[in-house]
């Protein structure tokens, strides 16, 4: 039985719309597999016209660049004296395609839609002369047909000429033209978050981070393309391309917010990151479960880095809000949730006072400028609280053993730790070694080292220490460089440990 046009436009569609789910659910080398063997098949059955076999062929070959970039290829080293092969060239060759594409829809006029298409190949065009082909371009994916020479030069709205009619061409054009002009806006989005990406990278070679400056980028990226590659059928990949930026958001805004101590908008944008990596890897309602192809595919490097530095973060604020988080509950369930992050940093730092004999350890936070500041626990909105001054300008969020600055036969420690702090505050920011000072008339030994812009790490030995020993220096910097991400953030390029 011969189909109809709606048969015949209503299987496309549903050829596209699998298509793209699958490759919003990282299930690339099913998707261009899938894509490829219906346009072949379709193309043997003359069952669609040349220029959408060609868009097809375009369309499949987004599979592999989007494989690429969701394994972070294109932060891998780069080749040479070969030609360029490098994944930002493939996505600037896809924008050619599609532009391409989109320029040179000519629609035919289907004079008799009950047809049946002729072995010809019908190559519409312009009147000016085209490039030559691309690989994925129209002809070489019909070669088992008989190309027809037919120019269909100014006079192809208007003349009339003998060639091949298929079912459904003009409204299937239409959709093909329609769909390369969204991916063009789709494809421009992905450099953009390569640059993003790689800006990271190269970020993660410094000390301290700008962690704004990338904030502000990926946050243009969402504004900006909001609107852009709406089509129903592309909502998949607008779905992924969504959940992947407003997690970075989210996640970058989590950080800034630690930095600057914010209890609540930190664990709000950590909650946010969390539904949001959930519901990115869940499969969409409307996915076939019974089709073979929709099983789910294994989440990409990208999903798991990004999975990774929530988990970072989350130790991150469960170190800085120790105390704030211990309140709500018993001393052993506090212990056995902190055992459950990634990075056990209280553990670490009760591991190092009993081991060194450590009189004590803390994280100093400078309030100075730093709007909204209240202290430890939920503070009122919209109530103003006096900044404060002097020694209390530099409190500890945390401490151990707790409360030690608050005992009377320590707490004569506190004014030579703020001395200290600003006597050499360009010393222990500009270093990433610990700075030392033995106060002879304490008889104390205090090492410092700059976590963030207004965090500090402070060891203090009552003995003196020499500023040569290996493991404090050691202990020190290797928890400064975990909670500033610098490893984390280097770990994106491929095959780094």
């Amino acid at each position: 039985m011969s189909e109809n046009v709606e048969d015949i436009i209503a299987k496309q569609q549903a050829i596209l719309d699998e298509y793209f789910s699958l490759l919003g659910n990282f299930a690339y080398d099913k998707a261009k597999e899938f894509l490829e063997k219906e346009r072949d098949v379709a193309v043997k059955n003359h069952a669609v016209a040349p220029f959408f076999s060609s868009a097809l062929s375009a369309f499949a070959a987004l599979a592999p660049a989007e494989k690429s970039y969701s394994n972070f290829m294109f932060l891998g080293p780069k080749g040479f004296l070969r030609k360029d092969s490098t994944l930002k060239s493939t996505y600037e060759t896809l924008l050619n395609e599609y532009q391409k594409l989109e320029d040179k829809h000519y629609i035919t006029p289907v004079s008799t839609p009950t047809m049946s298409p002729t072995s010809s190949c019908r190559t519409p065009s312009p009147p000016t002369a085209l490039p030559s082909p691309s690989p994925i371009s129209a002809c070489s994916e019909v070669s088992g047909s008989t190309a027809s020479s037919i120019s269909i030069g100014s006079s192809a709205r208007g003349s009339v000429h003998t060639f091949p009619t298929y079912l459904g061409e003009d409204i299937l054009e239409n959709l093909a033209s329609h769909l390369c002009g969204q991916l063009l806006s789709y494809v421009r989005a992905r450099l953009k978050t390569m640059e993003f990406y790689e800006k990271m990278h190269s970020m993660s070679s410094t000390r301290f981070m700008k962690f704004e400056q990338l904030l502000a980028m990926i946050s243009d990226i969402v504004k900006s393309n909001q609107k852009l590659f709406h089509h129903p059928m592309l909502s998949p990949l607008k779905s992924s391309f969504s959940s992947e930026c407003e997690i970075l958001v989210k996640l970058l805004e989590a950080e800034i917010h630690m930095q600057n101590w914010r209890f609540l908008p930190s664990l709000l944008c950590l909650h946010d990151a969390h539904s949001k990596l959930g519901a990115w890897l869940s499969l969409p309602k409307d996915v076939k479960k019974s089709s073979s192809f929709f099983k789910p595919a294994p989440p990409p490097l990208l999903y798991n880095w990004l999975r990774t530095l929530k988990s970072a973060l989350v130790s991150k604020f469960t170190l800085y809000f120790h105390e704030n988080l211990s309140k709500q509950t018993t001393p052993p369930e506090m212990k056995s949730f902190c055992s459950k992050a990634s990075v056990d940093y209280f553990s670490k730092i009760m591991t190092f006072q009993k081991r060194y004999d450590v009189a004590c350890l803390a994280i100093v936070l400078d309030t100075n400028g730093l709007e909204g500041y209240a202290g430890h626990g939920y503070t009122c909105p919209g109530k103003h609280y006096e900044a404060p001054k002097g020694l209390d300008s530099f409190p500890t969020i945390v401490s151990y053993p707790p409360n030690f600055f608050s005992q009377e036969k320590h707490s004569c420690h506190w004014p030579s730790v703020v001395m200290i702090m600003n006597n050499k505050e360009q010393d222990i920011r500009n270093t990433d070694t610990a700075v030392s000072f033995y106060d002879l008339r304490m008889n104390a030994t205090y090492f410092m080292s700059k976590i963030e812009a207004r965090m500090t790490l402070v060891v203090i030995f009552e003995s003196k220490k020499t500023d040569r020993d290996t493991h404090i220096h050691r202990f020190m910097h290797g928890i400064c460089t975990q909670l500033r991400g610098n490893k984390l953030f280097s770990s994106l390029k491929p095959g780094s440990k």
